[in-house]
């Protein structure tokens, strides 16, 4: 539930908005140590908006302003460009050279997956993944990837090949992967942009 939220004198959150044009696989990524509170639409109207985070919640960081951290943070009620304490994010601590294993498994973003499986092709993975957009109504947009890719240490490109192809960069990350795409790979506002979790990292609530 969104609501209008007041702080501590010395707490207050910046005035300037936390706005980004999204983020590439060379983010840094960061968890939430403790239970605390996000704040968002910061500048836009006399207060900030609150979005409540837990420990272990991943945000990806952007840039500081005094105490005061701005980045993409996801929770179990959503995600937002938000404001979080400094002192209540912890860097991702990551393997940069993973072994091609670390890799395979089932990565999920709320319905969206990704599928990542060793090929028989040695130094290959190979990817299955679907995406969904959900408009108005009934109205839903989907996208679909299969193919193979090898990683270069920890990151991996995947390209469909063509003009105008679904082009996918991403990035292991410890327990995650960070992705970001051309928007080429599905219908209109389907993206495999984002944070990715596996399975047993989703929150059962969501």
């Amino acid at each position: 539930m969104i609501a209008t939220v007041s702080v501590a004198v010395g707490q207050q959150p910046p005035k300037t908005p936390c706005d980004f044009d999204g983020f590439d696989t060379n983010s840094i990524l960061a968890e939430i140590k403790a239970a605390t509170t996000a704040y968002y639409g910061c500048g836009a109207g006399p207060k900030c908006l609150s979005m409540p985070l837990s420990p272990g919640d991943p945000m990806v960081v952007n840039r500081a302003e005094g105490d005061w951290t701005c980045g993409y943070l996801t929770a179990r009620k959503g995600s937002a460009q938000g404001w979080v304490h400094s002192s209540d994010i912890r860097p991702v601590v990551f393997d940069p050279k993973p072994s091609i294993t670390a890799w395979a498994g089932d990565w999920l973003q709320d319905e969206n997956r990704i599928q990542i499986k060793i090929s028989k092709t040695p130094g290959k993975l190979h990817l299955e993944g679907q995406a969904y957009w959900h408009g108005l109504g009934h109205n839903v947009h989907s996208g679909e990837i299969s193919g193979e890719a090898s990683p270069i240490f920890n990151h991996l490109h995947y390209s469909e090949g063509g003009d105008n192809a679904c082009t996918i960069d991403l990035a292991l990350v410890s327990k995650y992967i960070l992705a970001n795409d051309n928007n080429q790979c599905g219908g209109m506002n389907v993206r495999f942009w984002g944070i990715w979790k596996r399975p047993h990292l989703q929150d059962p609530l969501k």
